[in-house]
């Protein structure tokens, strides 16, 4: 490769990677340019309002994962905030959705973001917030995924004066091939070039958003001021004589695909397995989910799925094609989330996925910065909504993740969106390319499988042998590849592929 290997949601995020690698710039300048340019090419799934993890590999060191997810504040007594239900139509079904000021959480993805350019980055910042800000101010042609997205949340984006001005146009909701514009997310951009994070945490900024929440909202600016990114060790997994890294606790999706492979390891050492036996283990991953992960608030529940007699209780059900109950916690339906897998020349790797939610329909006043509703996410909520006293790291279910060889050569960077899907859409994009053999194409682009709860959500040209031994599942399928399903964006040393599921864009350069 002359530059590098490049997949995106957007074909504006993969344009502005590819331009700061042509700049002298690695995989990480150029996986936060692309990361921050989505923060308008792909709007309504990440923001810097939001937060995301980094999984990052310098080459000849260790992996390190920069967790900048969001914080749930204190709960400081007042409990009547702004917060309530919103239905979203996907099309035969209707979701509900908690938004306002009540559901903003405390935002991470501005100093994560800028934390990992000051360790990672060889470019100035300025010069890799270029093509963010250009695509702010000069406006970008809404895709048809992008604008399919944007009408799903048309309630949300209907909230308030400042929604309407940026994603409307003479009285009506934005649609497929008008212009999106956000010029003051790009004077925003500016400021943080010129001064950092300060503004935000520190200074005018957070103050403004501290006041423009009010008594409506949790955060205070001693919340912003405390933010914290976290440096953490990824988990791993050996799976043949390659190793597997990816987001720990308290990140649950990563837990459950470490889970899941464990599980697939003491079924067969060899990692072959059929559509059958991949439903019988997303059926014991889900149990275990709902059995030992009551309290999101610790992480010692979590760690304990993988430990010896819980993997081998539930690898030995599976062999037994034991029945367990499906329960799980309720998810969202769309999976408002974008990920970015960059490999340059020199053998570094990033992998970053970021998340606004579906936003709570305000913005920071005069910033164009989109704020989030993770305090209202069913899926990081499952002991009830403000159901905490003290300021914490959410869960989240996003795991960027690697296979790294025994020689040190990236052999796979990879990341999805979609909630729940993520786990596994990720798990299956990884077998096909690792166990089956797939090209990276065709590992990505294969259907795929999702449980959740007793409901089978199948892809076409799936076979499923019997169910019998599965329990009373529900089976819906697919006409076409679907977003529900996630949206994989994965590259190797040879190839670079971004999920059609959800318009995605690769550039192998």
């Amino acid at each position: 490769m002359k530059y590098g290997m490049i997949a995106t949601g957007s074909k504006e995020a993969s344009h502005a990677a590819l331009e700061i690698l042509k700049l002298g710039g690695n995989a990480f300048d150029a996986s936060i340019s692309a990361v921050i340019t989505s923060m308008t090419s792909e709007v309504n799934l990440t923001s810097m309002a939001g937060g995301g993890a980094m999984l990052a590999y310098e080459k000849g060191n260790n992996p390190i994962l920069y967790d900048f997810f969001v914080d749930a504040p204190p709960i400081r007594g007042n409990k009547s905030f702004e917060f309530y239900k919103t239905k979203i139509d996907f099309g035969g079904t209707e979701q509900l959705f908690h938004i306002g000021k009540g559901s903003v959480a405390i935002p991470g993805n501005i100093k994560g973001l800028l934390y990992a350019h000051s360790k990672l980055g060889v470019l100035p910042l300025t010069e890799v917030l270029s093509p963010a800000k250009d695509i702010a101010r000069n406006g970008v042609v809404l895709s048809k995924s992008q604008s399919y997205i944007t009408s799903l949340l048309e309630q949300i984006l209907n909230t308030s004066e400042a929604t309407k001005k940026i994603f409307h146009k003479n009285g009506k909701l934005i649609s497929e091939g008008e212009t999106f514009l956000n010029p003051d997310f790009a004077d925003f951009l500016d400021w943080i070039g010129e001064e950092g994070d300060r503004p935000f945490y520190e200074g005018e900024i957070g103050r403004k958003l501290v006041s423009y929440l009010g008594d409506d909202g949790l955060i205070k600016i001693e919340d912003l001021n405390s933010y914290k990114v976290v440096e953490r060790v990824p988990l791993r997994h050996a799976i043949k004589d390659k190793l597997f890294f990816t987001n720990p606790a308290p990140s649950v999706g990563g837990t459950l695909i470490v889970f899941f492979l464990e599980l697939l390891n003491r079924v067969n050492k060899d990692y072959h397995f059929d559509n059958n036996l991949l439903i019988r283990l997303m059926i014991a991953t889900t149990n275990a989910r709902y059995r030992f992960y009551k309290d999101p608030n610790s992480q010692e529940q979590l760690n304990q799925l993988l430990t010896e007699d819980i993997l081998d209780y539930y690898s030995n059900a599976v062999s037994r094609n034991s029945i367990f109950d499906t329960n799980d916690f309720l998810d969202n339906g769309l999976g408002s989330t974008t990920h970015v897998s960059i490999i340059d020349r020199m053998g570094n790797a990033s992998s970053i996925t970021t998340t606004n939610g579906e936003s709570c329909g305000h913005i920071i006043p005069g910033t164009g910065v989109i704020l989030n509703n993770m305090l209202g996410e069913q899926d990081l909520n499952p002991l009830g909504f403000h159901n905490w006293i003290y300021k914490k790291r959410m869960p989240t279910l996003i795991s960027p993740s690697m296979i790294i060889d025994k020689n040190g050569e990236v052999h796979l960077t990879v990341g999805s969106a979609g909630s729940n899907r993520i786990r596994s859409a990720i798990s299956q994009v990884m077998m096909n390319y690792l166990i089956k053999e797939m090209n990276l194409r065709e590992a990505v682009n294969a259907p795929r499988l999702h449980l959740e709860n007793s409901d089978l959500f199948v892809e076409p040209d799936i076979e499923i042998n019997s169910l019998e031994d599965l329990g009373p599942l529900s089976i819906n399928r697919f006409n076409d590849l679907n977003l529900f399903f996630g949206g994989v964006n994965a590259v190797s040393k040879k190839e670079a592929v971004s999920d059609p599921r959800r318009g995605g864009f690769s550039i192998e350069c």
